[in-house]
């Protein structure tokens, strides 16, 4: 028997607490309920699909002929409507509409169709590229956002392939998330990239896009530097070696290099290039000029800053001090590491450091205590690569820039987003100017 409850809005809920006993409370009968059949409603739409019953259009794609139903068309896509709904179509001049697509969406029509009947598509690396680029042109917001998420986590590091495929499909599409995904991957495995013989048939827009980033993980900036120069005096490109070299030289960071490297270009074939020379040999008064002064700024001219982008470290793992195993099982470690003074890159070592690890789970704390740097205190950007057991960066965690007193510590904290495939941990040092 139910027992009525002394409260009215009791009544929405079943069941009350009673002494420790639960009693039924009838429910509410004036409340709305809201009641679905989804998969019943997308099975009967789907029966439909590319069927005679009842179609109203046949859409012909690359000869090939689907059976419609304009409804269905016009309630998925904005694009369907205006063109089967108003002026620019009548039923009156035919029933057939030939789709003039491209060659990679021709193929992955029908599942590009079928997604409006049944709200499911299958999809694969191969076809993506194809069934967003419909998605897109169509303007069927949902299947283009199942198609973004799918590449974004496909184009993970480090799965450089597919972030290089896809890339320039994130530019031409405006896709800004699967172009971060795109750039992040490219950037964390930009070495690997350098070294491949796809690095010639990059074009000047790809690398002015890579270029000004500081993220790019690659052992030293000469490392870039030679892969420019190839770049640069490749048949294909040789025609336009003098705007190319003011455009694209500008943006290799020659104040990152050490003596040798700087003295290496200046013996270079680009160098002794009169289309490119003049170019260089303003880089390198800058560089040497960075060497000179910046170690006692502050004494010769309070106001001279090296903050510009070209004067910055990206995440070079030449400037790699330190390394643990994900999987250490000590769960305290302190080692004494050393780097170079100051700002200027050098291959002398005589900054001593002590790296304080403390581990719990997949947490890391670090302790970075500054010893001698030979300079009052020290200016650096600590950053963390995560790599897989290839070696490859899965993940970068990057700190603000720290300004370190001698004799004085500082704390990073950072976790591995990825824990299953992580296995090991580089520590940089990167002392900055700015």
């Amino acid at each position: 028997m139910y027992r009525m409850a002394s409260d009215p809005e009791q009544m929405d809920s079943p069941l009350e607490d009673d002494d420790e006993n639960q009693t039924l409370v009838p429910p509410n009968p004036a409340r709305e309920a809201v009641l679905r059949d989804e998969a019943n409603f997308i099975q009967n739409m789907s029966q439909f699909f590319n069927q005679e019953m009842l179609h109203d259009i046949i859409l012909t794609v690359d000869g090939q002929q689907f059976y419609g139903h304009k409804f269905v068309l016009a309630k998925s896509s904005d694009v369907f409507r205006k063109l089967l709904y108003e002026n620019c179509w009548s039923e009156e001049k035919s029933k057939e509409i030939t789709l003039s697509e491209a060659p990679e969406c021709q193929a992955v029509f029908e599942p590009f169709l079928r997604y409006l009947y049944t709200a499911e598509v299958s999809i694969s690396t191969d076809t993506a590229v194809g069934i967003l680029c419909l998605a897109d042109k169509y303007n069927v917001a949902s299947l283009k956002d199942l198609c973004v998420g799918f590449m974004i986590d496909r184009a993970r590091s480090p799965a450089v392939s597919m972030a290089l495929m896809w890339y320039p499909w994130a530019k031409v599409l405006h896709l800004p998330d699967l172009l971060h995904q795109c750039t992040q991957t490219i950037a964390w495995n930009f070495y690997e990239v350098l070294m491949s013989p796809g690095w010639m048939n990059m074009d000047l827009d790809f690398l002015t896009d890579l270029l000004s980033s500081s993220e790019l993980v690659l052992p030293n900036e000469f490392v870039l530097w030679e892969g420019m120069e190839r770049w640069l005096l490749q048949e294909g490109t040789l025609d336009n070696l003098q705007e190319n070299s003011a455009l694209l030289l500008p943006m290799v960071r020659l104040p990152m290099m050490v003596i040798n490297q700087l003295y290496a270009i200046e013996s270079s074939e680009l160098y002794e290039n009169p289309l490119s020379k003049d170019t260089l040999h303003s880089l390198l008064s800058k560089a040497y000029r960075f060497r000179a002064l910046c170690p006692s700024q502050a004494k010769v001219e309070p106001s001279l800053s090296f903050c510009d982008i070209f004067y910055q470290p990206r995440e070079y793992t030449d400037l790699r001090v330190h390394s643990v195993s994900m999987h250490n099982s000590m769960r305290l470690n302190q080692v004494d590491v050393r780097m170079f003074k100051g700002a200027v890159p050098s291959d002398v070592h005589e900054a001593d450091w002590k790296i304080t690890y403390r581990k719990n789970a997949d947490n890391w704390n670090l302790q970075l205590y500054c010893h001698d740097t030979g300079l009052p205190m020290a200016r650096v950007q600590p950053t963390l690569l995560f790599c897989c057991d290839e070696g490859k960066v899965i993940q970068v965690h990057r700190e603000k820039v720290l300004v370190i007193p001698r004799g004085t510590t500082m704390s990073m904290n950072a976790m591995a987003e990825n824990p299953a495939i992580t296995k090991h941990m580089a520590l940089l040092l990167k002392p900055v100017a700015c």
